[in-house]
């Protein structure tokens, strides 16, 4: 059973990626080191001069997921594409909008909305 994030008006999913290094030696279990976005292995890929292989990840509202090298570095198709797959909406359509301040500002406004819960405006 698939089951769906309830998701509101004002809601707001913040996205942060990165990269972690892992002491992951040979023989080691990494059979559950699958991406989020695409479902492929999650593999490590070098990173830096000293050959230190990485994961990319995101922290989806302080919750990290592994992304494979590729979903990764499409960061722009990655973003909507982890929205989708978190709130298991796989047609959910997203827009660009504005600039934003910071995510205290963005904050703010979801609270604002959230309080007036379909309240009319005068």
């Amino acid at each position: 059973m698939n089951r769906r994030r309830a998701a509101k008006l004002g809601d707001i999913v913040e996205i942060k990626l990165g990269r972690v290094v892992f002491d992951i030696k040979p023989g080691d279990d990494v059979s559950r080191d699958i991406c989020f976005v695409c479902g492929k292995p999650a593999t490590a890929w070098a990173r830096g001069p000293e050959g230190h292989m990485a994961h990319g990840f995101a922290s989806i509202n302080g919750q990290n997921e592994l992304l494979c090298e590729d979903c990764f570095n499409t960061e722009k198709k990655t973003s909507g594409a982890i929205v989708r797959k978190y709130w298991n909406a796989p047609d959910l359509k997203i827009s660009e909008g504005g600039t934003y301040g910071d995510i205290d500002e963005i904050c703010e406004i979801a609270d604002a909305i959230k309080e007036r819960d379909d309240k009319p405006t005068n």
